[in-house]
């Protein structure tokens, strides 16, 4: 399927999920990948082609239910087990946003969220999910197998290692130093190698897109349209 341009792949997504969702029940898209594959990008510009289209959305970002640094950083684990492990508090994302939203057709509240750098719970974000709204999650490990009940459509960013590298490098050098390019070969690779293996993209996401070029992403797997034949 032709994907090589950001325009036309928005596009052809907001259709695809408005296509999918029902009148009356959230419709909750996970948008995940590996660090830096663009999930916060592609969810904010999805975001504004709803906005645009008038259709009511909500972006839930996964980096605002990371735990305190004491539970971070557990001592007795790998980096790349305290990060994939430990980083995110998918308990408190399920228990106080996914579960309310699924029982309850949707969550209207302001809830307090973690400040990484003061490493406290000071950081507020107000939600209004309704029925009629397309909630955009976005963040790592959203495979999961404790997030998968919860999430009705994947779309999954691949980009390889020299370019994660080259965006930590743009992104995250200026701001944390070299000492985070260590971490990304030592922490976050190796966590998300880890996690992939146990969780292929293929066999779980609905969409997979090659994110390596932001100006012309390539789509390489997209939903079958009924009345497709299978492979034999």
């Amino acid at each position: 399927m032709p994907g090589d341009n950001r325009t036309f792949l928005l596009n052809l997504l907001a259709d695809r999920l408005w296509e999918n969702k029902t009148p009356d029940t959230p419709y909750i898209v996970g948008i995940t990948g590996i660090d830096t594959s663009g999930k916060t990008e592609l969810s904010k510009e999805l975001y504004q082609t709803f906005q645009m289209r008038k259709v009511d959305v909500q972006i839930i970002h996964l980096d605002d239910f990371h735990h305190p640094k004491a539970i971070r950083y557990c001592p007795g684990l790998t980096e790349p087990q305290q990060y994939y492990k430990q980083s995110f508090d998918f308990e408190r994302l399920i228990d106080e946003v996914l579960d309310p939203i699924r029982k309850h057709n949707g969550f209207q509240g302001n809830l307090l969220h973690l400040d990484l750098t003061a490493d406290t719970r000071t950081v507020r974000r107000k939600y209004s999910i309704h029925p009629h709204t397309v909630v955009l999650l976005e963040g790592v490990f959203l495979f999961r197998s404790e997030v998968r009940p919860y999430v009705d459509f994947y779309i999954y960013l691949e980009v390889n290692e020299d370019n994660v590298m080259k965006r930590a490098m743009l992104r995250d050098v200026p701001s944390q130093g070299n000492e985070v390019l260590r971490k990304y070969a030592n922490k976050y690779l190796p966590a998300q190698k880890e996690y992939l293996m146990e969780h292929p993209p293929m066999t779980i996401a609905d969409v997979i897109v090659n994110n390596c070029d932001w100006d012309n992403p390539q789509i390489i797997k997209w939903p079958r349209e009924e009345g497709d034949k299978r492979d034999e």
